[in-house]
């Protein structure tokens, strides 16, 4: 489905739905637009555990964490059948736990590094304490490559080689992850966990041949957009945080034409110096960093992560699946502060495609008009009206975000020689 074919009522209708307060005024609000949501699937997190299905978030050791998108304890599922019986109606849940490359290299170093750190240690023993055997044996390795692959070269494969072999290891060996661990793994394991790991980037790269990588790219390149105004708009403006919101809100509607909330929430962060994540705060000074725009990619891509876990839920690769419920552990302050900075409270997901809406737990309309202010707020409400929606989707595409960047990275760089 084209995210363009999306009529503002339907848009309309799902936002009723997902940002209710409750998951009874949820299902209240699906039952008033059925006839419009009926090819529409609503998972909706509650803040207490009574869903079925149960969400992890869970802080460890030194900088650990693990969690879903989403807000609370528990999830419901909405959709027409569900809500047109009184009977049980049974769902089935798929369920992954991702590493990013940040836990993945502990995991390798681990595997590889003969004499490795007591730090190093520490972290291995933390995922044995945190994590059982069985859901280690199977950590899905695939955004650590989506990351890898953005500079794809002979020393990335080598070392996703290493990587996923390691990771695979876990899978061989049970016992604690400390010195003994990788001595077992280089004397024992190494040759068949580097087998496995050559099948996965055999299949890997026919998935980057067949087009992968330009679909994440277009991903990224829209966050990273979106993150380099931001500062374009800071450092060159002294007018309140209020006006350089406004200015950002009409950045997404006149040139990428989208409306990103996760990464105006970030941005937001930053603009009004909220101080709520490490990496607002790492961006604060980017300006005097030797290589700024390598900064704001790294930011682009732990920003990303989170969005792809978005799209991961609305799955069609586990057929006996009604939706996919990935979970990340990082050991990234980076990445954890966005995941609780911009936490989902439902998400919609189309039924006879792969499409989906996150939807957070911050009310839209009433977050943007607490940031700009509500003389603003009336001069920006045509924006998220029918005639906003609809000039928005004649207008969106890539290449114009891939203009706007050239153009943006340019003045960003011009800016800090001024600065010199």
């Amino acid at each position: 489905m084209n995210p363009k074919d999306i009529s503002y009522d339907t848009q309309f209708a799902l936002h009723q739905v997902c940002t209710a307060l409750n998951p009874l005024l949820a299902l209240r609000a699906y039952e008033e637009n059925q006839y419009v949501l009926k090819d529409w699937r609503i998972i909706y997190a509650a803040e207490d555990d009574a869903g079925p299905f149960k969400l992890r978030r869970k802080e460890f050791a030194d900088r650990g964490f693990i969690s879903t998108c989403f807000r609370g304890k528990s999830l419901w599922v909405l959709d027409s059948e569900a809500i047109s019986t009184l009977s049980p109606v049974r769902f089935q849940m798929g369920y992954g736990t991702f590493v990013d490359s940040n836990a993945a290299s502990f995991i390798k170093a681990l595997a590889y590094r003969e004499n490795p750190s007591p730090g190093l240690t520490q972290y291995g023993n933390a995922l044995r304490a945190n994590f059982d055997n069985e859901e280690l044996a199977v950590l899905n390795p695939y955004l650590y490559l989506w990351e890898a692959q953005r500079s794809w070269n002979e020393e990335t494969i080598e070392n996703c080689r290493m990587t996923l072999a390691a990771i695979h290891a876990l899978s061989l060996d049970s016992s604690p992850l400390d010195e003994s661990w990788g001595l077992r793994f280089r004397s024992i394991y190494k040759e068949q966990a580097e087998a496995h790991a050559d099948e996965l980037l055999a299949d890997f790269q026919k998935q980057l041949d067949n087009g992968l990588h330009e679909g994440i790219e277009q991903q990224v390149d829209l966050v990273e957009s979106m993150i380099l105004r931001t500062k374009i708009i800071e450092a060159s403006s002294s007018k309140s945080a209020e006006h350089k919101m406004g200015e950002l809100i009409q950045f997404m509607h006149e040139e990428t034409s989208t409306f990103m909330l996760r990464e105006l929430i970030v941005c937001a962060d930053i603009l009004c110096r909220g101080g709520r994540s490490a990496l607002s705060k790492k961006l604060n000074s980017v300006l005097d960093k030797e290589d700024p725009l390598a900064v704001i990619k790294n930011c682009s891509w732990d920003l990303y992560l989170p969005r792809a876990l978005d799209a991961m839920a609305n799955t069609q690769t586990l057929p006996e699946a009604d939706f996919y419920l990935g979970n990340l552990i990082t050991f990234d302050t980076d990445v954890a502060d966005i995941f609780k900075l911009t936490e989902l409270r439902a998400m919609a997901m189309h039924r006879k495609s792969t499409y989906t809406f996150p939807f957070f737990n911050e009310e839209f309309i009433d977050w943007i008009a607490a940031r700009v202010g509500e003389k603003r707020m009336d001069s920006l409400a045509g924006l998220f009206q029918t005639d906003g929606f609809e000039s928005r989707a004649k207008l969106r595409s890539h290449a114009r975000v891939k203009n706007i960047l050239v153009e943006d990275r340019a003045r960003f760089m011009s800016m800090k020689k001024q600065k010199l």
